[in-house]
């Protein structure tokens, strides 16, 4: 049963990796894409594509995972962000193929039953710090080219995405409760 709820996890987390590393591949062709198309998808346009979800959206690779959305930004900025993003995309490929390649190697020791499950777990760990640090350097980049308004939108978006966090834990936590009485 815990082999089974490991499988899932590092199975999950590979779909994300994989997901990441095709967002950061499009990154170059974001920023041509028409800010004013109509969007697609699930819930009120919120679906893969420039709007929030997809790789022009909040949490994709060319609005940063801070929180901006393209639509907030001047021409000029979309452009520096372009250009920020451009900059940077050599040195950020190797370590995004590191990170997928170190959990590629986790999994696979980990449904094997065999290697070092303990020093490929650090390695996958390492990895991600350093996307992780790379990552913040280009957010921080970006933020400086931004407004002190632009910055405060950005903040108020964060504490909503946490409020709605809190909220969706307190609900499944409230689920789980629930659903332990019932037996």
């Amino acid at each position: 049963m815990q082999r089974k709820t490991v499988t899932r996890s590092i199975g999950a987390v590979l779909g994300a990796v994989v997901i990441t590393a095709g967002m950061l591949a499009v990154a170059p062709h974001v920023g041509a894409q028409d800010q004013n198309a109509p969007r697609g998808g699930r819930m009120g346009g919120r679906g893969f594509g420039p709007g929030r979800g997809g790789p022009g959206g909040p949490m994709g690779p060319m609005g940063m995972m801070a929180g901006i959305d393209p639509r907030d930004l001047t021409d000029a900025q979309r452009e520096q962000v372009k250009s920020i993003r451009e900059r940077h995309e050599a040195d950020l490929k190797p370590v995004v193929d590191r990170v997928a390649n170190a959990r590629k190697a986790l999994a696979n020791a980990v449904l094997s039953g065999n290697g070092d499950v303990r020093g490929l777990a650090i390695e996958v760990g390492a990895a991600e710090g350093e996307l992780a640090y790379q990552s913040a350097n280009i957010e921080t980049e970006i933020l400086a080219i931004l407004t002190p308004e632009q910055k405060q939108k950005i903040q108020d978006r964060q504490k909503q995405m946490e409020a709605r966090r809190t909220e969706m834990e307190q609900r499944r936590q409230s689920r789980q409760s629930g659903a332990g009485n019932t037996k």
